[in-house]
């Protein structure tokens, strides 16, 4: 079994280093306590401590986490090391290899100077990973190792053998904000499951219309009268006469939408109309940049999806409620982020 170290490493806050890890193929984080290059502090965890409790909006408690993060990067992170990016836009799993050292890109970095060189190997949906494994990626660090499911990420990446540990990572975080992103994100991991299991196919389009009603709008679903590739109709006045109409093409798939499929779905929408295309997985970036040549044409992921799923979960028919069974429950009451 290989002896690289597995590590965790997500895009910022709302993923905004994304285009940096796939299109650049670099791992790239942002301290604003370390505004300068880290490899120049003595190769001590001490060293980055002292430099992170210098800053005006230092927390004492957030001092060694954050510090520690950094170090990590520049010090234990060697190039042959696996990397996992939880990425959040199409809910797959990046896996990747460090090629290259630590470097400080400077200013022309914008606000993620502190990088690594990655090449990325594959990626998975995170639906074809236990919910232990899931769980141990629910860290709220921006950079951890990947210990307790290490064997089972091994093997589903790169089909090695062995058994992943039983005993969970110990903790890095506060406990209260990791019970609540455990709980947050097994949630979500639930729903995308069901959709792709029970409601695969044509049951997603009738699904999709309550959803819909759900929000607000009276809608029906076109499968019997085959309207060309517009799966749902969906409009606020009673006759559906009343701009805008919504006309809505909706597909459960893994991968990502091309822009041939989107630019197919758009010839169908009239100037007065506003088109949505929905899928449970994500969209190329062709597609989304032609989408954003058009104000009347909205592309859903399926990440936002889930979150309009939960937000209008109880005004589901029972049905479907029965199909995606949820309970409302108490969490801590703290904030959660990348």
């Amino acid at each position: 079994m290989s002896c690289a170290r597995i590590w965790v490493v997500r895009a910022g806050g709302d993923a905004r280093a994304d285009s940096i890890f796939l299109e650049s193929s670099q791992l790239a984080i942002n301290f604003v306590e370390a505004p300068d290059d880290a490899s120049a502090l003595p190769p001590s965890r001490g060293a980055f401590k002292e430099l992170f409790g210098k800053s005006a909006d230092a927390k004492p408690a957030a001092i060694p986490v954050q510090a520690g993060q950094l170090f990590r990067f520049v010090h234990e992170m060697k190039i042959g090391d696996r990397v996992i990016y939880p990425r959040r836009a199409d809910r797959t799993l990046h896996w990747g290899e460090i090629t290259g050292p630590y470097v400080f890109c400077g200013d022309e970095a914008g606000e993620f100077p502190h990088r690594r060189a990655v090449r990325w190997i594959s990626k998975l949906s995170r639906d074809v990973f236990s919910q232990g494994a899931l769980y141990e990626l629910g860290s709220t660090l921006t950079l951890f190792e990947a210990k307790s499911f290490a064997g089972e990420f091994r093997r589903k990446f790169e089909d090695e053998p062995g058994e992943s540990a039983a005993a969970p990572a110990a903790p890095d975080e506060d406990g209260d904000i990791a019970v609540v992103r455990d709980i947050a994100e097994s949630t979500r991991d639930f729903i995308a499951k069901r959709i792709r299991t029970d409601l695969k196919g044509f049951p997603f389009e009738p699904f999709m219309a309550d959803l819909f009603r759900a929000m607000g709008y009276r809608a029906r679903a076109t499968r019997n009268v085959r309207d060309d590739g517009v799966d749902i109709i969906a409009h606020r006045d009673e006759l559906g006469i009343e701009p805008p109409i919504l006309k809505i093409q909706v597909k459960v798939v893994d991968s990502n939408i091309g822009a041939d499929s989107v630019k197919a779905f758009y010839a169908m929408v009239q100037d007065r109309d506003v088109g949505i295309f929905v899928t449970t997985g994500g969209y190329s970036a062709s597609a989304t940049n032609f989408a954003s040549t058009k104000g009347n044409l909205k592309l859903m992921s399926g990440v936002e999806l889930v979150d309009l799923i939960q937000k209008y979960y109880d005004g589901l028919d029972l049905k479907y409620r029965k199909q995606i069974p949820l309970r409302r429950v108490l969490v801590p009451d703290v904030q959660i982020g990348e």
